[in-house]
């Protein structure tokens, strides 16, 4: 709130100093405009001249403005598929993961169900050796 009523004071002050700078300078002064000339009091040259500036420098600053917003979209854009990618490939790590560690489990059971069975046959065998 302090802000908005510093710079509202700041622009009276420079209104005034302007409104009071162009009144005393009411004289008729030649513009060349390169095809004709004329004769206009000097306080129109400088409203005139000062609503030009401020012209410039509100395109100026839309310009930029808009420049700057175009280059937060794209770098949003760039980061949104950076994370994606991102995300991806932890995804596809992980799953690689899984894949390779139940290849493993799937390989050690495999192996301890060979042993079983093959203890197995060795009991039976004990056990035919023993009724003979």
């Amino acid at each position: 709130m302090m802000k908005k009523q510093g710079r509202l004071i700041t622009i009276l002050i420079l209104a005034l100093i302007v409104v009071v700078f162009a009144v005393l300078n009411v004289d008729p002064v030649a513009i060349n405009f390169g095809f004709t000339t004329v004769d206009w009091p000097l306080i129109i040259v400088i409203v005139v001249s000062l609503l030009i500036g401020a012209i410039i420098t509100f395109l100026a600053a839309t310009g930029s403005s808009l420049s700057q917003r175009k280059a937060q979209r794209q770098w949003t854009k760039e980061k949104a598929d950076l994370e994606q990618g991102q995300e991806a490939k932890i995804k596809a790590a992980v799953e690689a993961e899984q894949v390779k560690q139940k290849a493993t489990y799937d390989k050690l059971l495999a192996d301890k169900e060979a042993e079983l069975h093959e203890m197995n046959a060795k009991m039976k065998q004990l056990m035919q050796s023993k009724e003979v």
